[in-house]
């Protein structure tokens, strides 16, 4: 995947694109270039990654049959609505993923896309900040092609596009698909398009009008989920009038 131009149908982003045999993090990579004044847009692509991380600091497992990268936005808004790309990032993944019939892509929030009842792709957004001025935002994403290279414990709770659908995927053709769908969601965010944006997710999430339990640092909360917040954050129903709106946490389905 050296070069992606051949096939990228995108107007800005890829358009600088870099790719690597094996880097630690695709993010720490473009963290770098977004500090050497990288443009808007820039992607980062790797074969594989040997530190990659997830959500929390967890370890993300990267082998060579998957799909890492991670990309630069540099949007003129807050940090605040900035915390909200990672559900427009979820997406415009499955945006890109449509080009794959039958694949059935849904969004855990706040950061996974399901298929097959098993976790495909994750998302990482990272971003720096100064006194309330949003300097840029970094999202990594992780996709499986395959699972035969995962660690087994892993396996069983992990999908790969190839075994899901039965044939084998071509990575460019995959990356620049999913680039495609991230510019539209991308645009219509920076274009105050979040409702529908919001809508979309609803459509798409696997948790919506469902029975959760959410551990956060502050505990547990159970309620059924009705929703995103203007922030991106979940909306829960508590029942008795109540309702809960997480920033940040674990979900799991109450059995």
């Amino acid at each position: 995947m050296e070069r992606i131009d051949d096939l990228l149908k995108t107007k800005w982003l890829g358009k600088n694109y870099r790719f690597e045999t094996e880097v630690a993090s695709t993010n720490t990579l473009c963290y770098e270039l977004a500090e050497s004044g990288a443009p808007m847009g820039t992607v980062v692509a790797a074969q594989s990654q040997s530190a990659a991380r997830g959500r929390q600091n967890r370890v993300w497992v990267s082998p060579e049959d998957g799909l890492w990268f991670s990309l630069l936005l540099r949007p003129a808004f807050s940090p605040e609505k900035a915390a909200a790309l990672t559900v427009v990032t979820a997406v415009g993944v499955c945006r890109g993923l449509m080009y794959y019939p039958g694949l059935g892509a849904e969004i855990k929030w706040p950061n996974d896309i399901y298929a097959g009842g098993k976790k495909l792709c994750g998302i990482l957004s990272e971003m720096k900040t100064e006194q309330k001025k949003l300097h840029y935002v970094i999202i990594g994403i992780g996709v499986n092609l395959s699972t035969a290279k995962l660690p087994s414990a892993i396996q069983k709770t992990a999908a790969g596009i190839e075994e899901l659908l039965g044939v084998s995927i071509d990575r460019k053709e995959l990356l620049c698909r999913l680039l495609l769908g991230l510019e539209s969601a991308y645009e219509q965010y920076f274009n105050g398009q979040e409702k529908e944006l919001f809508a979309e997710w609803e459509e798409r999430s696997l948790i919506m009008d469902r029975e959760v339990i959410v551990k956060t640092v502050g505990g547990e909360v159970a309620g059924r989920v009705v929703g995103l917040s203007e922030e991106g954050f979940l909306l829960l129903d508590m029942g008795n009038g109540k309702g809960a709106k997480i920033i940040s946490g674990d979900v799991y389905e109450k059995d």
